[in-house]
């Protein structure tokens, strides 16, 4: 028995468009749903029976031989008033063996309908293209496509902030620009307020967690000032990684539009004959930002407020384990400067502290967070090892336990390449 052939495998020996052998096939009812399919050896030789026959081609007329033509001597013209030769108009030869021109075989192959259905094709395509790109870029309150909601996710980008509003040409001039500017920060404010009613309760419920760690650090008369500023250059960075930052983010807006204001305000009042002939003038030598880079720029702000939103929502426990353990630290330290511990058991309880600092800045980009099928969260893990390595300094084999500790309860666990280097890196194997 033949192996049966498939549309492709058709199309390639007849030399035909796969969708036109599907189109025929779909007009005889057979019924085939892609290039792939196969047919049987009857519907195969239907398909080459069509398209190979060879078109049908009227035999010219039988030709009447005509009596020959006696040529006439050519007078020669002897005066000027003459008439001009006339132009033979140039006709294009047909062939003379009776097969059709090239021509008017393209014609009878492409005719008006399949001309008229390519046409819709294109059309039809067209406006898919472009519901899929308004539904892209458009932003309903009522559909949620993440945690965040409001449209506002991790994806948000410069075109779902601008959807909505009319801005044209905006480096082409300094008024434009700074139009365009002042519309697209009042654009991101509004978005973020609106954010922040949906979600006041969340919100006030992050405030209150990062309380502590957002309060201005309080130095400790034991430490020395490269210590203080150490504990609170961390502070810092851990209130600005977990906490939502829509305070921060309104501050900087509510600036830039005001200065957008300024800068209109300026244009109003300006020279024009200085603009016009001065190249020194203020409003030519001031550099700007372009505009799509501050586009941009927005809406990345934007979009990590929604990313830190939605982390804390997902992990708010190992957050709070986080900062619990921050103070810990803290704590440890000023009791053994209190003790008199040596200098050199000092500083490695440092380095250790600076280790559970980059562990937690990595958590932060969602690593060490979850293993598939399985309870275990090796960034917990990991901290009860490297506690229990502060705890033990004064042991000699306190850090190879360390090490064995963290191969065995966080590492076996591990699925992502980057997180098995990175706690290869940590553990200093």
């Amino acid at each position: 028995m033949a192996r049966a052939k498939r549309i492709y495998e058709i199309a390639k020996e007849l030399v035909r468009d796969e969708k036109e052998i599907m189109e025929f096939l779909t007009a005889q009812g057979i019924r085939v749903a892609n290039r792939l399919s196969a047919v049987n050896e009857d519907t195969y030789n239907l398909v080459k029976t069509k398209f190979t026959e060879q078109p049908k081609v009227e035999e010219p007329p039988p030709k009447v031989e005509e009596p020959p033509k006696v040529e006439q001597p050519k007078a020669e013209q002897t005066d000027a008033t003459s008439s001009p030769k006339k132009k033979k108009k140039y006709k294009a030869q047909q062939p003379t063996d009776g097969t059709q021109s090239p021509t008017i075989q393209m014609q009878q192959q492409y005719n008006q309908a399949d001309i008229n259905a390519a046409t819709q094709a294109v059309y039809a395509e067209a406006i898919r293209a472009g519901n899929e790109f308004i539904g892209r870029y458009k932003q309903v309150n009522e559909k949620k496509t993440d945690i965040a909601g409001n449209g506002m996710g991790v994806t948000f980008d410069s075109f779902g902030l601008l959807f909505s509003e009319k801005v044209y040409n905006a480096d082409e001039s300094p008024a434009l620009y700074w139009r365009a500017v002042n519309k697209l920060t009042t654009a991101a404010y509004r978005k973020i307020q609106r954010f922040g009613l949906k979600h006041k309760e969340e919100l006030a419920e992050m405030r209150e967690t990062m309380n502590e760690v957002g309060a201005p650090y309080v130095p400790r008369e034991i430490f020395t000032d490269e210590e203080n500023e150490r504990f609170a250059r961390q502070q810092r960075f851990l209130f600005t990684t977990f906490g939502h930052g829509q305070g921060a983010l309104n501050d900087e807006l509510l600036a830039l539009k005001i200065y957008c204001e300024r800068m209109g305000v300026k244009f109003e009042q300006m020279n024009f004959v200085d603009y016009l002939v001065n190249p020194d003038s203020e409003f030519h030598v001031k550099p700007r930002v372009p505009f799509s880079v501050m586009s941009e720029v927005i809406a990345h702000g934007l979009r990590g407020f929604s990313r830190r939103f939605a982390f804390y929502q997902r992990y708010k426990e190992i957050i709070v384990l986080a900062l619990k353990t921050f103070f810990e630290w803290i704590d440890g330290y000023q009791k053994l400067k209190e003790a008199g511990a040596p200098e050199a058991k000092l500083q490695r309880y440092l380095e250790l502290e600076e280790k559970f600092i980059y562990m937690t800045e990595f958590m932060s980009f969602d690593n060490l967070l979850r293993v598939p099928k399985k309870e275990v969260i090796p960034y917990v893990n990991a901290i009860e090892v490297l506690n229990a390595y502060r705890d033990d300094l004064d042991n000699p084999e306190a850090f190879a336990t360390f090490k064995y500790d963290l191969r065995g309860k966080v590492m076996y666990f591990l699925v992502k390449p980057k997180e098995f280097v990175f706690l290869w890196q940590l553990g200093e194997f």
